[in-house]
């Protein structure tokens, strides 16, 4: 099976353009706010409009990327935005906020949504939950494989469910899960999930093992994806659309990628392999998708590019370089202005070839007086004949690419009536054609059939081109000017035009309603001074070892939520003890709810496994609810569900979204500002959802495939003990270390530096109406749970100020790192919108 759609970024209108003439089926822009790249140039509105009108002439489509989160103050405007995106003709916006679906779906159901990646809707549950809301296509995370694409699409196919799957198949990789990382936003305020990454995956880490230097080097960066040798492979297993990463590159860098995928995709020959690896590139993975275990996709030497290596110094004779060609599987030929790298003990020089003395499938002798050594590694990084030919991308142009078929007939008047129709999408498009009083009696040569059809052939400058043209009762004695012919094709070819643009724009009508119906709603919402929920809060806790039970008896806790996921090496030994730990913690927590936490990321099939051992607790009397990070859960789950603090609940929409989703309570963000908090639960009407607040702990800030194997010297990295951990130190910032903890399915989770200490704000916090604020202490011990347990219950017994401060320095005290108010008293930081 073929790929259906290529699918190209662009940064700004004239990378568009080069994108659209390389041959990509669609491209995906941002406009200046909303679209997770905040460094972009990115497009205006008259920008996207114009990107919309040039693509869809070239038979191409546009994706808006609308995947930021959104918190309520934001609502009227991204709805607005989104309103006028429609109005426009945009083919689909692609989104990660949960509130937006809910939004979209409610008001402007007719625009086409597209779950980004960063939603995570990694499982079966999860992507069926995507079809019952609107959603025409699920963007999968990179971390999904082959095997369980094609399973979600044979399966989709059998429940006759019509969603489009797309995978990311060329660029960079984000080294979290999904793209679901809080590192940048927690350390230095700029949120991942706001298009402000400061990309601390990219810099220079240590690992260390109880005290063991055991890797140093570019730990945490990833290589990127390249899956030019699989395209069959990904046809077949049902993906519809090929996603190529890169809308901060050049034009230079999106030529290259799209027309190299065009030509591998249609199959034509040439140097397309060759030509990507020219591009900026960190070296190629297949990626998880195609099988690459985690050390295979980590490219810890470097995060910086290379070029394609061609082989090694082998002599060196005055200026004379003999270069031994070694990589025999993408052959390359030199030419003068190629620019060539040189890599010894692991610094890089460049030059721009000059003088090529000789070149053969074995060696190139090559002039130059750059300082080289024997064993020199040489890489080619610039070809300046692809550089050239790329060229040809930059001009706007539109393409003949839509067939169109015409049926000419004359009346006894000698009046012609032409029939227009055309396809688009797989509609008929159809109008007639009137040419009154230009046709005479022939006083010398008549015109001829022939000559007609070679005049209204001309359609260069327009989307078509002529499929096929039929006469009927054509006298055989008239007369007509070629000008005339000419202004009738171009009268034809007008038509035909405006009604293509027409097609991608929703009708008067429709446009109508839209805008009715989100003027009362701005009216009602922006009316809406809201009403707080007037209760106090309970506390809960998170633990990783039922131990921490004993701490918490004795206190009026709302839940304990446990994670043990990090206890086990394997799933085996995970799927064999949980039940017995599941039963022993519920009966030790009894009266308090005991929450089982799920795996990240979770399977379909681990989650049916999980649902399983729920219900053989039940049928023993033991009574236990879940916590997991997927939309869908309640397919599975026959008891009560709970949303973690991965799902990102920004706004009061995601909170009506995800409780429609069947969730009975919701963390909400932790890169959320106090402010944008009291504002969410003001606006929030859902009063049947539990919504909760992390206040204190070490934040997860990242959860990656990463299982540290394949480090510099080439050494895995496992740790023995299950419940041990190690730590991440950032070389030269050293103050920032993080602990390292590993799953049963040897995901790693990376915990913050820093643990979040809102106990100075707690007399704010009580009274936003929240119905817990939960304190993660996952990781210590039952000293530590029992000191903060205690404080924070003493903090909810009306303390002023000064009492409050009291508590924070003893926090210092026995915390295990420095603590932080995180992102509560100023939101994000660098943020674009």
């Amino acid at each position: 099976m073929l790929i259906e759609e290529l699918l190209a970024p662009a940064g700004s209108y004239d990378v568009l353009v080069i994108a659209v003439n390389a041959g990509a089926d669609a491209v995906y822009i941002a406009g200046q706010n909303y679209g997770a790249r905040a460094y972009a140039k990115n497009f205006t509105m008259e920008e996207i409009e114009k990107a919309v009108e040039y693509a869809h002439l070239n038979g191409s489509k546009v994706h808006v990327t609308v995947n930021t989160l959104i918190n309520n103050f934001e609502i009227v405007d991204v709805l607005n935005y989104l309103f006028k995106l429609y109005q426009i003709g945009v083919d689909a916006v692609i989104v990660q906020d949960f509130g937006l679906i809910w939004l979209l779906k409610t008001f402007i159901p007719d625009l086409e949504v597209h779950a980004s990646t960063q939603m995570g809707l990694n499982n079966y549950s999860s992507i069926k939950w995507a079809s019952k809301n609107n959603i025409k296509r699920v963007v999968l995370p990179r971390e999904v494989n082959i095997n369980q694409i094609r399973n979600t699409h044979d399966q989709l196919e059998r429940d006759n469910i019509d969603m489009d799957l797309e995978v990311f198949g060329h660029g960079a990789l984000c080294y979290c899960v999904s793209g679901k990382c809080y590192m940048s936003s927690y350390n230095s305020g700029r949120s991942g999930n706001r298009g402000a990454c400061a990309q601390p995956c990219r810099r220079e880490y240590r690992l260390k093992y109880r005290g063991y230097n055991i890797g140093n080097g570019y730990l945490l960066s990833t290589h990127d994806l390249a899956t030019y040798d699989h395209l069959q492979e990904i046809g077949d297993a049902g993906v519809k659309s090929l996603k190529l990463e890169g809308r901060m590159k050049s034009g230079d860098y999106i030529g290259t990628i799209v027309n190299s995928y065009r030509n591998l995709i249609d199959g034509n020959e040439g140097d397309y392999k060759k030509d990507l690896h020219l591009v900026f590139n960190r070296q190629f993975t297949d990626g998880y998708m195609l099988g690459d275990k985690p050390g295979d996709v980590m490219g810890r030497g470097h995060s910086g590019h290379e070029g394609l290596y061609i082989g090694d110094i082998t002599d060196i004779d005055g200026t004379k370089v003999t270069i031994e060609i070694k990589n025999h599987e993408i052959p390359v030929i030199l030419e003068p202005g190629d620019g060539i790298a040189f890599k010894y003990n692991g610094k890089i020089k460049g030059i721009y070839l000059e003088n090529i003395i000789k070149q053969d499938e074995n060696e190139i002798i090559i002039d130059t007086t750059r300082l080289v050594k024997v064993g020199t590694e040489v890489f080619i990084s610039y070809s300046k004949s692809t550089h050239d030919y790329l060229k040809q991308f930059e001009k706007e142009t539109v393409k003949n690419n839509v067939p169109i078929n015409l049926s000419l007939t004359w009346d006894e008047n000698m009046n012609l009536f032409t029939k227009v129709e055309f396809y688009l999408d797989g509609e008929l498009i159809n109008f007639r054609h009137k040419t009154l009083d230009k046709f005479e009696k022939a006083k010398n040569k008549p015109v001829t059939e022939e000559v007609i059809e070679q005049q209204l052939g001309k359609t260069g400058g327009t989307p078509f081109y002529i499929g096929n043209i039929r006469f009927n009762n054509m006298p055989n004695d008239i007369f007509i000017p070629i000008r005339e012919i000419n202004q009738i094709r171009r009268e034809i070819l007008d038509n035909a035009t405006e009604l293509l643009k027409n097609h991608y724009t929703p009708t008067k009508k429709a446009v109508k309603e839209v805008r009715k119906n989100l003027t009362k709603f701005f009216e009602d919402y922006e009316s809406d001074k809201g009403k707080v929920k007037n209760k106090t809060p309970k506390l809960s806790i998170f633990i990783d070892d039922i131990a921490q039970i004993k701490a918490a008896s004795g206190f009026d806790l709302k839940r304990i939520y446990f994670d043990g996921n990090c206890h086990y090496n394997n799933p085996k030994d995970y799927f064999e003890n949980i039940k017995e730990t599941l039963k022993k913690g519920s009966l030790m927590a009894s009266p308090t709810e005991f929450v089982w936490v799920l795996s990240s990321f979770i399977s379909e099939e681990d989650a049916i496994r999980c649902n399983e051992i729920v219900k053989e607790l039940e049928d023993e009397g033991i009574i236990v609810s879940v916590m997991g990070d997927f939309p869908g859960m309640a397919e599975i789950f026959d008891c009560p569900i709970y949303g973690n603090h991965n799902l990102n609940v920004w706004n009061s929409f995601c909170v009506r979204d995800l409780n429609e989703a069947g969730f009975k309570s919701l963390i909400l963000s932790s890169e959320l500002s106090g402010r944008e908090i009291r504002e969410l639960l003001l606006k929030n009407h859902d009063r049947n959802i539990d919504l909760e607040m992390i206040v204190n702990g070490n934040l997860e800030v990242i959860v990656s495939k990463d299982d540290f194997t394949n480090l510099n010297d080439g050494k895995d990295f496992i740790i023995s003990n299950d419940a041990d951990y190690a730590t991440l130190e950032d070389k030269k910032r050293k103050k920032f270390k993080y602990k390292i903890f590993f799953d049963y399915n040897r995901q790693s989770h990376i915990i913050n530096k820093d643990c979040l200490c809102l106990i100075e704000e707690i007399n704010e916090i009580k009274e936003f109406g929240l119905d817990s604020l939960i304190l993660d202490c996952r990781y210590s011990n039952e000293k530590y749970t029992s000191q903060i347990l205690s404080i924070y219950n003493e903090s909810l017994q009306n303390k002023d100020q000064e009492e409050l401060t009291k508590y924070k320095y003893e926090i210092m005290d026995f915390s295990q790192s420095y603590i932080n108010k995180g992102n509560y008293i100023e939101g994000r930081l660098h943020e674009n919108s």
